[in-house]
């Protein structure tokens, strides 16, 4: 459904936003534009809960289409892990390289 794709993208920005402006008063920005910008980024703690929503609803689809298929929790879970596994080995990588202690997110 691509439409919930970009429902799901637009979350992301939100929370992305969100962080990104969480710093920033109204005292900071003489422009009234990006004022109220940075207002409406208070609503992006709302973007975790979407994304979340979202990607449940769409993982139980793809459950629900493959339930009679042969091996389909193996499938499944292959899936997952090929989609997943290389961002997070990426980002340990990146993590280690700039020397970053990675033993205070274990």
């Amino acid at each position: 459904m691509p439409g919930l794709d970009y429902l799901r993208g637009i979350a992301v920005a939100a929370v992305v936003l969100y962080h990104g402006f969480y710093w920033s008063t109204q005292d900071n920005f003489h422009n009234s534009l990006a004022r109220n910008f940075v207002k409406l980024t208070v609503f992006g703690w709302l973007g975790v809960n979407l994304f979340f929503v979202l990607s449940g609803f769409l993982i139980t689809g793809i459950l629900m289409d493959t339930k009679d298929k042969p091996e389909y929790f193996k499938s499944f879970y292959t899936r997952r892990v090929l989609r997943i596994l290389p961002a997070y080995l990426l980002m340990n990588c990146v993590l280690y390289l700039s020397h970053f202690p990675l033993g205070s997110i274990f």
